[in-house]
């Protein structure tokens, strides 16, 4: 086994990339039977311990540990002068704000024609403006730590909770064709509207994408999923195949529709043992959002963003 160490720094978050090399098994199936998860032939389950799941796989693996210090966001309000500001870290914004008579209680205007306010450099610069604010409110977050086994060739990662397998999460479409890189905006003339990356002031915008880019397989899971007797090939249903993998698994009732009025987004799969989710998301670009890549760029996608697999509570059910 060898074991590479290398440390890549990012504006405020490290990560740090182990690799593992071990020998590639041709197999790559899942199987939720017999009331017990399976890894081609070896049982697997939450909460076991890492290092026992990845001897199980026996294939090349790197591990990303990456930290989110902590946040702090700090909103101004004028309540007579109807807006607010909201400043943290390289950031601020100023915006309207509604308040209801019948309670005071007030918050952001995101109506049509909510005024439009120039950009400002700093927080004094707007009370020299508007004055002394009427209230303030403090918005905090601890540092995060987050740690995945990301098997770049299979097309899957494990969340690890305390050197336990936490989450198991299967990509069958690349983060790249649903996500847009974000850039930061630099000093000089503004430049044409690319459909390659999206530009932002906001440096987390671009931190945020770079961590979920790594710790995403750089290679889609083309393997097979069994689920009681029914077994969906990723390496036959592509990017347009989310009703031929429903049909394959044979969870098109209405035992396996999400809660809520999103039935036709997602397949969950509730098991009655070990608090155990299948989430099965569905990721369509018929309706193509400001953070995606265009249907031109990546062509038609109606499948299966991806398959986790974690415990539930009883409020998840709700």
């Amino acid at each position: 086994m060898i074991n590479k160490l290398f440390t890549l720094f990012l504006s405020s978050m490290v990560y740090l990339i182990s690799c593992q090399k071990k020998t590639v098994s041709n197999d790559n199936h899942f199987r939720i039977e017999n009331k017990q998860i399976n890894y081609n032939n070896n049982k697997i389950y939450l909460g076991m311990p890492i290092e026992e799941f990845a001897k199980i796989v026996n294939s090349e693996y790197r591990v990303a540990k990456y930290s989110l210090p902590g946040s702090k966001t700090t909103i101004y309000y004028w309540t007579t002068k109807k807006i607010h500001v909201t400043e943290s870290k390289d950031y601020l914004d100023v915006k309207g704000l509604d308040i209801e008579e019948k309670t005071g209680e007030y918050f952001a205007n995101w109506k049509d024609d909510a005024p439009v306010f120039p950009k400002y450099k700093s927080l004094d610069e707007v009370i020299r403006k508007y004055g002394k604010y009427d209230s303030l409110k403090v918005e905090a977050s601890s540092t995060q730590e987050s740690i995945f086994y990301v098997w770049d060739k299979l097309g899957f990662n494990v969340a690890v909770h305390d050197n336990t397998v936490g989450q198991i999460n299967l990509y069958p479409i690349h983060y790249t064709k649903r996500n847009i890189e974000y850039r930061l905006i630099t000093p000089g003339p503004p430049k044409a509207k690319s459909d390659a990356y999206i530009d932002t002031e906001d440096k987390s915008d671009v931190e945020n994408y770079k961590v979920m880019l790594e710790r995403q397989p750089k290679a889609e899971f083309k393997g097979k999923f069994t689920y009681d007797g029914h077994t969906a090939d990723f390496s036959k249903i592509g990017y347009t195949g989310w009703n031929t993998m429903v049909k394959d698994l044979d969870i098109a009732g209405s035992n396996y529709d999400p809660p809520g009025d999103s039935k036709g987004w997602g397949r969950k799969i509730w098991l009655n043992y070990d608090n155990c989710l299948i989430d099965i998301k569905r990721y369509n670009n018929d309706n193509e959002s400001t953070g995606s890549p265009s249907k031109d760029k990546v062509g038609k996608i109606d499948g299966v963003q991806a398959i986790e697999i974690w415990r539930f509570t009883d409020e998840d059910r709700k």
